[in-house]
């Protein structure tokens, strides 16, 4: 689905069909705090060492260009020459992706599995990367501003080229392959179909979801909001080499401030970048610059219980910007705002998306 494109900075393994790889399996022994042992933090300190391993390993794979030599079987002495990697080094890379079942053997020739194959090309490989460098890049530099005391609760404010075309990639591909499921939402294929529709994107960073849904509605046009200046330049250079620079703009601009009424068929929000201070505001002009019978599809880090992605995903929510708000407090605010039906669409723990219509003017009272 369209939210399970909008990845952005929650690059998860279980978005990019990765999520059987075991990365989320680690977490902390589920019985009481008093029963716990040394053994057990040990266990998982072990556990996030694997993993932290794993994904900059399987990173290396798609950085190097072995990924996508596996489209064909090839040897690992074939590997070592055309990378100029050691054979050592090929072999232990190998044996990484084939412990995860993404390598298969034929006696010496290593060729991607079925559910591999895909990320073999070139567009694919760039996906796998993107999916793994974002949160590790990101991961990073918390742990930096941490130790050197710089870390602020003002939100996400990246300015590393790197994390931000990591993020245009994976939502580039992922809003082309989840186009399809668009057609759950009433009406809305055909308004986007039609010549004259239109698309705000809110908080659209390298603008990859405007582009690749305008690349699949020919009468779509986009207005991309971006305050944050470099993010919005290199949203405008990847529209321009798209081509479609007469049909998205890339607006520096808040959407609390967005004063445009009844411009826009869909709309995209990741509210979890947004300060309380400004969500009911932000959702009063979404609401109000949707055409009747438009839809707005919000992005929620769900974070129930005590689990470790929930815990996790509190973290996020904080040092991105949008405190604690879960499901069951962004759907109140739409209501609120006026937006009916407001639907919590099926989805994986790591990313939900809330569906809010905004009435179309011959729906029943």
């Amino acid at each position: 689905m369209l939210w399970r494109a909008y990845a952005l900075l929650s690059h998860g393994g279980d978005r990019i069909g990765l999520g059987f790889m075991g990365f989320g399996s680690w977490r902390i022994p589920s019985h009481s705090s008093a029963c716990r042992k040394a053994d057990d933090v040990v266990k998982v300190l072990e556990e996030a060492d694997t993993a932290i391993w794993s994904a900059n390993a399987l990173s290396a794979c798609a950085e190097t260009g072995l990924l996508t030599r596996l489209a064909q079987p090839v040897t690992v002495e074939e590997l070592s020459a055309d990378l100029s990697l050691q054979h050592a080094l090929v072999r232990s890379l190998l044996g990484v992706l084939t412990s995860f079942g993404f390598v298969v053997w034929d006696h010496d020739r290593a060729q991607a599995s079925p559910a591999l194959m895909p990320f073999t090309s070139r567009e694919g490989a760039e996906t796998f990367k993107a999916a793994l460098r974002a949160p590790l890049l990101q991961a990073e530099d918390f742990r930096r501003r941490m130790n050197t005391g710089n870390l602020r609760l003002d939100g996400w404010s990246h300015t590393d080229d790197a994390i931000i075309e990591a993020q245009g990639a994976l939502t580039r591909h992922w809003t082309t392959r989840a186009l399809p499921k668009l057609k759950f939402l009433p009406g809305l294929v055909p308004r986007l179909d039609r010549p004259g529709a239109a698309l705000l994107d809110v908080g659209a960073g390298a603008a990859g979801l405007s582009i690749a849904l305008c690349r699949h509605f020919p009468h779509l046009s986009a207005v991309a909001l971006e305050p944050a200046p470099h993010p919005a330049e290199l949203g405008e250079k990847h529209v321009r080499e798209a081509g479609l620079a007469g049909r998205i703009a890339v607006r520096r601009e808040r959407v609390e401030s967005l004063q445009d009424e009844q411009a826009f068929d869909l709309a995209f929000l990741p509210q979890m970048f947004l300060p309380d201070t400004v969500i009911e505001e932000a959702l009063h002009r979404i609401f109000r610059s949707l055409r009747p019978g438009g839809w707005l599809l919000v992005a929620v880090l769900p974070h129930e219980g005590q689990g470790i992605v929930s815990a996790v995903n509190r973290l996020k929510n904080l040092l991105w910007g949008g405190n604690t708000r879960d499901v069951m407090q962004i759907k109140p605010l739409l209501e609120a705002a006026g937006f009916d039906p407001v639907i919590r669409a099926p989805g994986r723990q790591a990313l939900r998306m809330v569906c809010a219509r905004r009435p179309n003017l011959r729906d029943p009272p």
